[in-house]
C-alpha cells in the first residue's frame, strides 16, 4: 500500500510538472504573437521596421564564482582552515579562470574580450607564487607557506607542465595553481557541472580523509563529480 502511494504520488508530480510546462509554453507563445502584432502595428503606423529589446541585466557577463556552502560549513566546523588560509582563498577567488579554476594573473583575469578570440587567441597566464603573493599584497614567503599548506590539505593543487620558464632569474618547471572546486567553483552549474574535465579528475578523490576535532571521520556533504 505505502508502494503504491510512493508510486502515485511520484506519477502527480510529473502531472503537475507537466501542466506547469504547458503553462508556461502558452504564456510564452501569447507573449510572443502580441510583441509580433505590435510590431505590426508600429510599422504600418510609421512605415518603419521595428525591434523590441529588454534591458540589460547588471550582471550580464560579470564574472563570479559560486561557494559551497555546505562543505565549506564542514571546514568551518572541524577548524580546517586558518584564518591566513580563509583569507588567502577569500582573496584569490577574484583571480579563478572560468570552467579550469586555475588561478591566472589579474591583467588576464580583467583584460577584455576581443570579439574574434579565435583568430587571435591567447592563453591566460597561469600566476606564480610571485604573481599571486603580489596580486593578494603579501610577502611571497608568507604566500608560499600559505599555498603549501592548503596543497598539504588538497584545498591546492599545482601540477607540474612540460618545458621550462623562466621565474626570478631560474630556469624552473611551469606550474599552475588550481583551487579545489568542491570548496569554490569558477563555471555555470545550471543543469550539470560545466566545468573542466581534467580539473574534476584532479579532485576527483580529494578531500575523502577529513576527520573532526576528537578524530572522528567525516565526509563532505556535495560531492558532484
Amino acid at each position: 500500500m505505502k508502494k503504491d502511494n510512493i508510486v502515485d504520488f511520484g506519477q502527480a508530480e510529473k502531472n503537475a510538472r507537466k501542466r506547469d510546462f504547458e503553462k508556461d509554453s502558452e504564456a510564452r507563445e501569447k507573449t510572443e504573437e502580441l510583441k509580433k502584432s505590435l510590431l505590426e502595428q508600429l510599422k504600418e503606423l510609421t512605415g518603419e521596421e521595428h525591434f523590441i529589446g529588454t534591458s540589460k541585466d547588471p550582471f550580464a557577463g560579470e564574472p563570479f564564482n559560486q561557494t559551497m556552502h555546505r562543505n565549506l560549513d564542514l571546514l568551518t566546523q572541524i577548524d580546517y582552515l586558518t584564518q591566513a588560509e580563509e583569507s588567502f582563498l577569500f582573496r584569490t577567488q577574484a583571480y579563478l579562470e572560468f570552467k579550469s579554476n586555475v588561478i591566472i594573473c589579474r591583467e588576464d583575469k580583467f583584460k577584455k574580450k576581443r570579439k574574434n578570440v579565435e583568430d587571435d587567441f591567447e592563453l591566460p597566464k597561469a600566476a606564480t607564487v610571485s604573481d599571486i603573493a603580489e596580486m593578494i599584497g603579501k610577502s611571497r614567503q608568507k604566500t608560499s607557506a600559505i599555498m603549501n599548506s592548503l596543497k598539504d590539505k588538497e584545498i591546492l593543487l599545482n601540477p607540474e607542465g612540460a618545458g621550462q620558464t623562466i621565474e626570478n632569474g631560474r630556469t624552473v618547471s611551469p606550474r599552475t595553481w588550481i583551487v579545489n572546486p568542491y570548496i569554490m567553483i569558477c563555471a555555470p552549474r545550471k543543469n550539470n557541472v560545466q566545468l573542466d574535465k581534467l580539473t574534476m579528475r584532479l579532485f576527483q578523490h580529494s578531500l575523502k580523509n577529513l576527520k573532526d576535532q576528537n578524530g572522528k571521520k567525516v565526509s563532505l556533504p556535495a560531492r558532484f563529480f
